[in-house]
C-alpha cells in the first residue's frame, strides 16, 4: 500500500501536478498506509500533502471528499483515491460539478478492481490479492505444522496501471 501510493503520486508529479490531494478514511489501516506513501512522495518533492479524510467508505467517501476539495479556494489538479470505489465517488462529484477527467482534474485509484470499467479508464495501482492469499495460506499451513515458528512477514509488490484518467495539468487549472 505504501509503495503503491508512493509510485502513483510520483506518476502524478512526473506529469507536472503539484497540487495533489489524497482522499481516504485514515481510520482504516490500508488507507493510512496509502496516505504514508502519498505523504512521502509529496515531502520528497518539497510539496505540501493534502489528505482529505472522510469517515465513510466506498464511493460516498470519494464523493464527499471531492466535494470538500471543490469548495476550497486553492483547487487541486489531481486526486489519489484510496481505492477504486473511492475514485468512483470522486468521478461522480466531478461530473456533477461539470468538470472533466483528465482535462480539469486527473484521478488515480487504488487496487485496480474497477479501473478498466471507468470512462475514461481509471489509472490505478494494481494489487495481487490472489497471490497474497496463496502466501497467507502457506504461512498458516507452516504455522500449523510448526507452531513455534517466528512470525513471518511478506511484502507484495504493486504495479501502477496507467490509463486515460491522468494528463498533465492544463493551463486553466
Amino acid at each position: 500500500d505504501v509503495q503503491g501510493a508512493y509510485d502513483a503520486t510520483l506518476h502524478l508529479l512526473a506529469k507536472g501536478h503539484q497540487r495533489i490531494a489524497f482522499i481516504g478514511n485514515l481510520q482504516f489501516a490500508w488507507f493510512e498506509r496509502c496516505a504514508q506513501g502519498y505523504r512521502r512522495a509529496m515531502d520528497e518533492a518539497g510539496l505540501e500533502a493534502n489528505c482529505v479524510e472522510v469517515h465513510s467508505d466506498g464511493s460516498e467517501l470519494g464523493y464527499l471528499g471531492m466535494k470538500a476539495l471543490l469548495n476550497r479556494k486553492d483547487p487541486v489538479t489531481a486526486v489519489l483515491a484510496g481505492s477504486d470505489q473511492v475514485a468512483m465517488g470522486v468521478v461522480n462529484a466531478l461530473r456533477e460539478s461539470s468538470l472533466s477527467i483528465p482535462d480539469d482534474i486527473s484521478v488515480v485509484g487504488f487496487n485496480d478492481t474497477h479501473g478498466s470499467l471507468f470512462y475514461p479508464a481509471l489509472t490505478s495501482v494494481r494489487e495481487f490479492p490472489e497471490e497474497l492469499g496463496r502466501h497467507m495460506a502457506e504461512f498458516v499451513l507452516k504455522r500449523l505444522q510448526t507452531p513455534t515458528l517466528p512470525p513471518q512477514s511478506l511484502t507484495m509488490p504493486t504495479r501502477l496501471v496507467p490509463r486515460d484518467s491522468v494528463a498533465a495539468p492544463s493551463v486553466r487549472r
